[in-house]
């Protein structure tokens, strides 16, 4: 049996015509918004991502473009990367339940590609890297508190209160770079990178806001019928970066240091929200013209530090700590949640009852480690078994205080720790195949890598 929802605010709407306008909608939700970095070939990937002060081969440029120094012999490398990923939030108990979120992706990335030229004392690289690669669907159902009437607040998602969401999200940073790297003495090189990033942004989002009941409880399914507002964004924009790094032998031919600063665009993007006819009890806000809002996408700054110690001819090591200014995420956009926004008689709007910002997202160092051990297979080759592990961090946009309604809302999300594996196979000087995996809550990834030397003629 079905009924209808009595807001309290409809009561302010029958008194006061003034007072009827339709409940804001935010420009772009930035609780599923997420940034995770690709390593950019398959041996510093199945070591965990600690190349820093190991990038001494092909995959040097995108990572430490110092290391290419290193390099005898014009080589090229090609990488494609598959990955497979479904995260789900935790839900909660009925009285305190949780926003419900599913996110789904399952992409194949384009194939990654740089050539290397070493000069004298000098190196050169060209290079295409994915730098990230986030595809995902994202769907909410609706919930609603029904021990009391609602107020707009409750339908906008505080209090408990969840709104249904249909999303498609892609987000795809691509580098092209030029590299290049200086010995300066056989015990220090540097390197610097330019890079050109291409940055492809697709949103496709609905909102759906149901007023009506089936026995006391709000529908489990979005429905067309009850959509609310639908966003859209197609862009694609382009913008300068660049890195430099070093690279220094502690001990000779055993220990070395290396370090690296990547400085990375901002983007700004304009979005269209489409309002269509919404009906509630006797009220009904009529459609509107498309909105257009912009939305700014700053990609975090890195730098980070890294050892790489050679045991001997078999055993190799690497440990990195990175730090990430995920912050940079939130520059230049608005952070306040409309959820618990309130409407005003002086203004006659819907206002931030506290007017600090609603939302915040935490910097994060990592940690990375890896392994590396070469057997040599009689009429083979060197077959290198790889293993890694690191830390990584939800890196989230969450709600910045202590309101419950907002944590439900922007949940913080906690470290992870992921795992690689690793195979390669060294078959003469000139040609490497390398393949690495791996797995964490989120799911998995796979990439593969082959590498070509020109011989010195």
């Amino acid at each position: 049996m079905k009924y209808l929802i009595n807001f309290h605010f409809l009561l302010l709407f029958l008194a006061a015509p003034l007072f009827a306008q339709r409940p804001p909608v935010e420009p772009i939700n930035l609780s599923y918004l997420r940034v995770n970095f690709v390593s950019s070939g398959a041996r510093p990937f199945a070591m965990g991502g600690a190349f820093i002060a190991a990038a001494q081969d092909e995959n040097a440029a995108p990572i430490n473009p110092a290391g290419l120094t290193y390099l005898t012999a014009m080589s090229a490398s090609l990488n494609i990367r598959q990955a497979r990923t479904e995260y789900k939030e935790p839900q909660g108990s009925p009285e305190t339940p949780d926003t419900r979120r599913r996110l789904h992706t399952n992409n194949f990335d384009q194939v990654s590609l740089s050539i290397n030229v070493p000069h004298g004392n000098f190196t050169f690289s060209l290079f295409r890297q994915i730098y990230f690669s986030d595809r995902f669907t994202f769907e909410t159902q609706q919930f609603l508190t029904t021990d009391e009437p609602l107020t707009t607040r409750q339908v906008l998602g505080g209090l408990g209160n969840f709104p249904g969401r249909d999303v498609i999200l892609d987000l795809e940073l691509v580098n092209n770079g030029f590299s290049i790297a200086y010995k300066v003495t056989n015990w220090f090189s540097i390197g610097a990178t330019g890079k050109i990033a291409v940055f492809n942004f697709k949103l496709n989002e609905q909102i759906f806001l149901d007023p009506e009941l089936v026995n006391a409880r709000a529908p489990r399914e979005n429905s067309a019928q009850t959509e609310y507002s639908v966003a859209i964004l197609d862009e694609q924009d382009v913008s300068p970066g660049y890195s430099i790094g070093f690279m220094g032998k502690l001990i000779e031919d055993k220990l070395f240091l290396g370090g690296v600063v990547n400085f990375n665009p901002k983007y700004s993007f304009e979005n269209d929200i489409f309002l269509p006819t919404y009906r509630l009890d006797g009220l009904t806000f009529q459609a509107e013209s498309p909105q257009r809002t912009s939305f700014d996408f700053v990609i975090p700054d890195s730098y980070g530090f890294g050892l790489y110690y050679i045991l001997n001819n078999h055993l190799r090591f690497t440990f990195d700590v990175v730090h990430v200014e995920y912050s940079d995420l939130l520059h230049g956009n608005d952070l306040n949640v409309v959820a618990d926004d309130e409407f005003s008689v002086q203004t006659s709007s819907y206002d931030d009852p506290d007017g600090k910002p609603d939302l915040t997202i935490d910097d994060e160092t990592e940690l990375h480690f890896g392994m590396e051990y070469l057997f040599k297979v009689p009429k083979l080759g060197l077959i290198p078994i790889r293993f890694g592990i690191l830390t990584d961090p939800d890196h989230r946009i969450h709600a910045a205080g202590e309101n419950p309604d907002m944590n439900r809302l922007y949940p913080k999300g906690s470290r992870r720790i992921d795992y690689s594996l690793g195979l390669g196979l060294i078959l003469n000087s000139y040609l490497k195949l390398d393949g690495g995996f791996k797995t964490s809550s989120d799911g998995w990834q796979i990439i593969g890598t082959a590498s070509f030397t020109i011989p010195n003629s």
